[in-house]
């Protein structure tokens, strides 16, 4: 009896021993959950601090995976190409702050996660937290940072049940981007029926990876196999069938039309059957469209199935001229992606003939290579050849080794402008002639980022090289050949620009944020004309004390003209600026992006400003979106007597910036009549003191109705200070847009609101309620005398004053003729004299004389420079006037009235005016006037 009781439960421990044991076995880990963010697109949106919260269910274990999202932007599509050129999935990027978090809800098990993120820049990514059974609070598992804009990939042990995911942004001055997530956890496996693997036509598949459960009950999935490979059936049936769980049935093969089958493999465990339900298809062919140089005419088209290589491509029948070379097959007319033999295909493809001029031994060309560009390709270019392991870096341009080399072509008197990454090195670089002995060096510590430095190369043409010391970023190499157009900066300190000549003011350019300065002005003179940048970009003017001066507003214009598909706040500026005191006057700077037909936002910027201390004196800019956008919470800017057009938020950003005596200009929101409404600023003046202050501007409007502004971000603050409305009625009754973008308004305020005639119109009190999901702010926006007082230009800025640096060297006698010599009294403050004839630029000289060239003295005009470079009014022997800078305000036959400061004013203005009129010959005629 004792012997049969302990047998029993010898047999009972046994029992119990094997079940444990049993159920250990079922316990697997599983992939529970992965995503490349490109399934989320119904849950796509901007950043919000309204939480976000989206629902996956769980693989094996069948549980609901939620995600809540707060203050992070949702894509599924690559929505950042400039900063992850070669990314094809979606992400979920942090906003720049402390507080973006996704967090998951509970999930019985997660034993490993791994996850991708990218970045551009160093200490920036997202930290990952745990907390489950045993833990009091987040448990962090990696601060890892991501290093490359490719993804940096991160693996952590989490083991831990009931547990919850935590991701937190760790640089809260940057984003941070999450681009793949990957769970795994525990899962008992042991009471579903569960197909592990087969094979087909020689290859395994895991049917874990494949299967996706439907609404019926049923795991479906679909394999393309090539059509070199044989149609599964009866005859080539699926092999090597294995359950992870249970027992395979046999298999059933269904035509699913002309080209596929459909394969039902049951998978039975205990009383429980699941249909694995495979359909096998062939890959579709994709068709490659080979477009000539017009970018219309097809030359050719090729079939090719999915995911297979392009192969042997068309040859280029069109036409190829003297001096000319076919490059290759490109993603449009204008260059982009080179498409090549090995190019994998996935879809229908357009690709474009490019062929353009070799590259020679020039003596006055320009040659730029743009090495930010991703699809930059030595091989197209005769005059750069990178020898070594330079290779492309997203945004940071190209990666040089120390001891890497390039070579460059060079018509023999030639300067070789280099634009450099703030994150490279310190560096010297050694230029190297013909025979390979260094002619010329320079050390480079950068500052700032896209600073330049310039090598002198005097010799014979030929290849020249450049040679660096330690590994450094390059973001632009440029030849300049002087040989036959050399780049002189005068002893006044001035580069001179042919009229019109668009190269030459972009070798101009090179050359004056090379040589630029913290104690010398560097002055560049544009003498009227158009100078057309085509789809140029982001034009820099990077070096310190820097001035763009043209001959006058109306007849000195820069434009530029992106690809509508292009469009963006930090991709389209005509300028970027990045330099310390740069000074612009006279001119007229465009961007033609056809805002009208963009299709999307259509955001071109005329001035990105990321420097400080830039002065505007006498300059109009045209645009529609963000026309201005001062990129620099910390900059300091002033606008004088300049002209603002557009029609949403068109002066943007952040800083102190001091907008005096100028005329903005709200553009329609259509093409035609007065259309929609106009919102003039959206600060971001984040730890500005006053942020965007207008003083005694004027308003003119073109859309039906407008606003003064709205919030977008940091703390915004804003000021209208004795603005002339032309068309009072047409603004919002409200004066601003009450809803922030990303934030609520902190200062928006104004002070007496006048109509054309000098009426007040600002109400006596307009106490508003700026709005946003992160707090709302009250604010009493009609400023007394006093406090508007404290607007003042001195206590905006109490250590500069912008206002005294772009006063004007004006004349005020006429010049004296003598024995065929000009003589002049020196305005105050001047330090050079721009003498033209007949409205042409003859010479800059420092002396108060000129002996005359020409029989007509009288056709002669003297301007004379203030401190900055900018020129003032004119005199001659007969008058002084201001004409000089205005005179191509006017076309065939028609009239403009200006005051003494070369101000365009209306015809009932007051005071003493010069009428300017231009006949149907061409010629100018002035009259002096008072009313």
């Amino acid at each position: 009896m004792i012997n049969k009781l302990l047998r029993g439960l010898v047999m009972g421990a046994m029992m119990v021993w094997a079940i444990a044991i049993n159920a250990e076995e079922n316990i697997q880990e599983k992939q529970l959950y992965y995503t490349d963010f490109s399934d989320w697109c119904d849950y796509e949106k901007s950043a919000s601090t309204t939480e976000t919260n989206v629902t996956w269910t769980t693989k094996y274990s069948k549980e609901d995976l939620t995600f809540s999202i707060y203050d992070s932007q949702i894509g599924c599509t690559n929505f950042n190409t400039g900063k992850f050129p070669n990314w094809e999935g979606g992400f979920i990027m942090a906003a720049k702050s402390s507080d973006p978090y996704i967090e998951t809800s509970a999930l019985a098990s997660i034993t490993t996660v791994t996850f991708m993120h990218g970045a551009t820049g160093s200490n920036r990514g997202w930290a990952l937290y745990a907390m489950g059974d045993g833990d009091d609070d987040w448990v962090l598992l990696s601060d890892a940072v991501a290093t490359t804009a490719t993804g940096t990939e991160v693996t952590v042990s989490v083991d831990r049940e009931n547990v919850k995911l935590k991701f937190t942004n760790l640089n809260s001055s940057q984003n941070a981007y999450l681009m793949t997530l990957d769970i795994y956890g525990n899962v008992d496996m042991g009471s579903s029926p569960i197909l592990g693997s087969f094979g087909l036509n020689g290859t395994t598949y895991s049917a874990g990876d494949l299967f996706d459960e439907d609404s019926d009950g049923n795991m479906t999935a679909t394999i393309q196999i090539s059509k070199t490979e044989t149609m599964v059936g009866e005859s080539n049936p699926l092999t090597d069938l294995v359950a992870e769980n249970g027992e395979v049935g046999e298999p059933t093969y269904t035509e699913d039309g002309d080209d596929g089958v459909v394969v039902t493999i049951p998978v039975t465990y205990g009383d429980a059957t699941i249909y694995y339900i495979l359909t096998v298809e062939y890959k579709p062919d994709y068709t490659v469209t080979y477009y000539d140089t017009d970018g219309e005419t097809v030359v050719a088209t090729q079939q090719v199935e999915q995911d297979q290589e392009i192969g042997q491509m068309a040859e280029y029948s069109g036409t190829v001229g003297d001096g000319q070379i076919f490059r290759g097959w490109y993603a449009s007319t204008e260059g982009g992606r080179k498409y090549g033999e090995d190019y994998v295909v996935t879809g229908d493809i357009s690709v474009y003939a490019i062929v353009n001029d070799i590259e020679v031994e020039s003596t006055s060309g320009r040659y730029t290579f743009d090495l930010t560009d991703q699809y930059f390709y030595d091989e197209d270019h005769e005059a750069f050849n990178s020898v070594g392991s330079g290779t492309y870096y997203n945004t940071h341009g190209w990666v040089f080794s120390a001891g890497d080399k390039i070579e460059l072509l060079v018509g023999g008197d030639a300067y070789i402008i280099l634009y450099l990454c703030r994150y490279g090195n310190s560096n010297t670089i050694s230029l190297l002639d013909t025979e390979g002995n260094v002619v010329d060096e320079a050390t480079t510590p950068i500052d700032t980022d896209g600073a330049s430095t310039a090598l002198r190369y005097t010799g014979e043409a030929g290849t020249i090289t450049l040679t660096f010391s330690k590994g450094a970023y390059v973001h632009k190499v440029a030849i300049i050949n002087v040989e036959e157009n050399n780049i002189v900066q005068n002893e006044q300190g001035y580069f001179v620009v042919n009229a019109g000549d668009v190269d030459h003011l972009l070798s101009t350019l090179d050359m004056a944020n090379a040589v630029a300065s913290e104690d010398e002005r560097t002055i560049v003179f544009l003498p009227n004309g158009t100078y057309d940048l085509g789809k140029t970009v982001l034009t820099p003017i990077s070096g310190d004390n820097i001035s763009i001066i043209g001959q006058s507003m109306e007849g000195t214009i820069v434009v530029n003209a992106p690809d509508a598909e292009d469009e963006g706040i930090a991709t389209t500026a005509t300028f970027l600026i990045t330099g310390t005191g740069t000074y612009m006057q006279d001119i007229t700077l465009q961007n033609a992006l056809d805002y009208y037909s963009a299709g999307s936002a259509g955001r071109a910027v005329v001035i990105q400003d990321k420097g400080t201390q830039t002065i505007a004196k006498n300059v109009k800019m045209l645009s529609y979106q963000d026309t201005y956008y001062s990129n620099n919470n910390s900059g300091q800017y002033y606008w004088e007597t300049c002209e603002i057009h557009g029609c949403v938020d068109y002066i943007c950003g952040g800083g102190d910036a001091y907008f005096n005596k100028c005329k903005l200009v709200n553009e329609s929101r259509s093409a035609s009549g007065k259309s929609g409404s106009a919102t003039i600023t959206a600060p971001y003046t984040d730890g500005s003191d006053w942020g965007y202050v207008f003083e005694s501007c004027t308003v003119e409007n073109n859309a039906s109705n407008f606003n003064y502004g709205r919030a977008w971000g940091g703390k915004p603050r804003l000021a209208y200070l004795n603005t002339i409305l032309a068309e009072p009625s047409e603004l919002a009754s409200t004066r601003f847009t009450l809803a922030g973008m990303n934030v609520a308004a902190d200062k928006f305020v104004e002070y007496n609101t006048m109509d054309e005639d000098g009426n007040v119109v600002s109400p006596e009190s307009n106490e508003l309620t700026f709005t946003h999901s992160s707090g709302n702010n009250t604010i009493e926006t009609i400023l007394t005398e006093t406090e508007a007082a404290e607007y003042a230009l001195d206590n905006v800025f109490p250590e500069w004053a912008p206002d005294e640096l772009a006063e004007q060297a004006d004349f005020t006698e006429t010049l004296t003729y003598e024995d065929g010599t000009l003589k002049w009294t020196a305005p105050e403050g001047a330090i050079a004299y721009a003498i033209f004839y007949d409205g042409e630029l003859v010479e800059i000289t420092g002396e108060t004389q000129y002996t005359i060239t020409e029989s007509d003295e009288t056709l002669y005009m003297v301007r004379a420079a203030n401190s900055m470079g900018g020129f003032g009014n004119g005199a001659s022997v007969t008058e002084v006037t201001a004409i000089e800078s205005v005179e191509a305000a006017t076309g065939d036959g028609q009239t403009a009235y200006y005051n003494l400061k070369g101000q365009k004013v209306g015809s009932t203005e007051k005071g003493v005016l010069i009428k300017l009129t231009t006949g149907s010959n061409g010629k100018l005629t002035t009259q002096k006037i008072m009313q």
